[in-house]
């Protein structure tokens, strides 16, 4: 093959991978999508947002660097999808690496091999209705901004998250739970001497716009 050749044939295999100007190539994969992660701002926690000061205490943040809501002030957001897992509950000072069970079968077999009981948590992704910050909220549905992000719960926030959206789905056949508006918020919970912030959503009566409707759409297709 001449040099020639093997250069233009370089050049369109590079061409078939790239993104695509007003569009992107088939060859995108899952791995592609960048979901920032929520964190809610415990007492230990080391975020410091984009202006150098330290994220609130009990706040909720967006990829370490963008302030969504101040403790207990509720964001509004569409959950755009919810999974189950199960994980070993090891100490939280263990180094060791608690192995993970994405299915009832999965959950069956780790439980009969692990010394550890087993803890439900799950992952939730929700679109967050923002303002006119595009850094923070990139994405513009309609005539308000919105962002993605990603977030992971357990013990209280799975019961006051993950569980809440489960009810509504079980008791509500004809209404998703995308298909409403629901607020997320950060709460105080004290036992004992021991205090922290938990994320916490509660039901609206508001429904996502049209905008809002197709994006999720788009985004639960497989």
């Amino acid at each position: 093959m001449s040099k020639n050749k093997e250069t233009k044939e370089m050049i369109a295999s590079a061409t078939t991978n790239a993104l695509a100007v007003g569009g992107l190539s088939d060859t995108l994969e899952a791995s592609d999508i960048d979901i920032p992660r929520i964190n809610v701002v415990q007492k230990t926690s080391d975020i410091t947002c984009r202006d150098g000061e330290p994220a609130p205490y009990g706040s909720i943040v967006l990829d370490k660097r963008f302030i969504l809501a101040q403790p207990e002030e509720p964001i509004k957001v569409t959950p755009l999808m919810a999974t189950k897992q199960w994980r070993e509950d090891i100490p939280f000072d263990s180094d060791e690496v608690p192995r993970i069970a994405g299915t009832i079968e999965e959950k069956n077999k780790l439980a009969l091999d692990s010394d550890y009981n087993l803890l439900e948590f799950a992952e939730i992704t929700f679109l967050f209705e923002g303002d006119d910050d595009v850094e923070a909220f990139p994405l513009p549905l309609g005539k308000k901004n919105y962002a993605i992000g990603r977030i992971n719960v357990a013990k209280d926030a799975y019961r006051q998250t993950f569980k809440r959206l489960a009810t509504f789905a079980m008791y509500n056949k004809k209404t998703p739970p995308h298909e409403r508006v629901w607020n997320l918020t950060s709460t105080a919970i004290t036992r004992g001497k021991y205090s922290w912030f938990a994320p916490s959503l509660s039901i609206t009566t508001d429904e996502p716009s049209e905008e809002v409707r197709s994006f999720v759409e788009g985004f639960m297709q497989p």
